[in-house]
């Protein structure tokens, strides 16, 4: 005890003096660990549960659903070597209308890559037609997948028909492509 002008108190502020070590010591560090603990998972808890809602929305799903004016960009890009721009107007494909650019999409002289000599883009397009008339999206996500791990094996999965059609616009001979607009019904795939 200490006595400061004439008052009695603890070094503590207060008339009584802290629980010996002991077992009232020990059940105060439990009863303060035990708090903390509770808290601290707590916290662990709402940071897991905010970590997966926010890192829930960087798993986008970037599988088209549809034939649509970026499908056509990307084909229509890699196909002829050229960089294509864009208004951001995204609309579906009418397969009618599959041989035709999409009037939001422009090409540029950038080529993307230089020692690469493309395809023209009236030929793209119409072997873009031909996927779009006769494969389902879903297949075309996945033979374009497939296309970068083993190509030779993806292109012999692709029907005769198809890789016909696909020939006939290569060598400039597009009317077969348009021709028969026999469209596959698409397969259901869930996204993983």
């Amino acid at each position: 005890m200490v006595d400061v002008d004439g008052e009695r108190g603890t070094d503590y502020g207060c008339d009584r003096l802290p629980p010996p070590p002991g077992r009232c010591g020990i059940k105060f560090m439990r009863m303060v660990s035990t708090m903390l603990g509770r808290r601290v998972g707590a916290g662990m808890g709402v940071l897991a549960l905010v970590l997966m809602i926010g890192l829930g929305g960087c798993n986008e799903d970037n599988t088209p659903k549809e034939y649509n004016t970026l499908t056509q960009q990307n084909f229509v890009e890699l196909c002829t070597n050229y960089l294509y721009t864009s208004t951001g107007e995204i609309t579906a494909t009418e397969t009618a209308n599959a041989s035709t650019l999409d009037s939001a999409l422009e090409a540029t002289k950038t080529t993307i890559k230089s020692d690469v000599q493309g395809t023209s883009q009236s030929d793209c397009l119409c072997m873009y037609s031909v996927y779009v008339n006769k494969m389902s999206i879903a297949d075309f996500t996945t033979l374009n997948s497939d296309l970068k791990s083993d190509p030779e094996k993806a292109w012999n999965g692709v029907s005769s028909e198809i890789k016909d059609a696909v020939g006939k616009c290569a060598s400039g001979s597009d009317d077969t492509a348009t021709t028969t607009t026999t469209a596959v019904a698409p397969s259901t795939t869930t996204a993983g």
